[in-house]
């Protein structure tokens, strides 16, 4: 129950940042609708074909209805926030969090390794982001010297080493999910930048 109410709260909440980070610049009704669910269900879509599992919406329909409506919604009652492109990146960090833990701990469970479920969940949480930013003509964070990937890294080897001094602990996946989502939100707050010398990119 836990991880399938982690993945719906993930999807509606990618669902958003998919409407939000287009909508300002002119969308219609349908491109929304599309462009939420493909930024929603993405990077768990792929994810479920790397390891040869059931496509996760195509099994649960629900998915896809709740991408839908959060992106129908964002759509018609966005306008007071269209204009606020960190609430974008805030969600973006939640989401982005949601997806990492539930992913990580499918991966587990379906008995792969833990480096699998590490890469898997860094994979699901950011892959949903990319393709909305590429739908979008927007650069992607990961082209860019703000510290994205790495929380997420460090959040789902936090959730593995977590299960394993803790098991069956039921606290695990939001202590995981919590350092995610705060080391998100420091970043966007302070404006923190992968060193230079750890990156191509050089100050103009």
């Amino acid at each position: 129950m836990w991880h399938y109410t982690i993945s719906m709260i993930g999807t509606a909440v990618f669902a958003i940042t998919g409407v939000l980070a287009l909508r300002r610049d002119g969308i219609d009704v349908f491109g929304a609708l599309v462009l939420g669910i493909v930024t929603a269900l993405g990077g768990g879509t792929v994810r479920d074909l790397i390891i040869d599992a059931p496509v996760f919406w195509i099994g649960d329909f629900n998915y896809v209805w709740v991408a839908a409506g959060s992106a129908l919604m964002t759509f018609f009652i966005a306008r007071p926030f269209e204009s606020t492109q960190t609430l974008l990146l805030y969600l973006d960090g939640f989401g982005a969090a949601l997806f990492a833990i539930a992913a990580t701990d499918k991966v587990l469970g379906l008995g792969f390794a833990a480096p699998v479920a590490v890469m898997l969940g860094v994979w699901t949480s950011i892959g949903g982001g990319i393709a909305r930013d590429v739908l979008a003509g927007r650069p992607n964070l990961l082209r860019s010297r703000e510290i994205y990937a790495t929380p997420i890294l460090l959040g789902c080897a936090l959730y593995i080493l977590l299960r394993a001094f803790w098991p069956g602990a039921q606290w695990t996946g939001t202590a995981a999910l919590f350092f995610i989502f705060a080391f998100r939100a420091l970043v966007i707050h302070r404006g923190l930048q992968m060193p230079a010398v750890l990156s191509t990119h050089r100050p103009s």
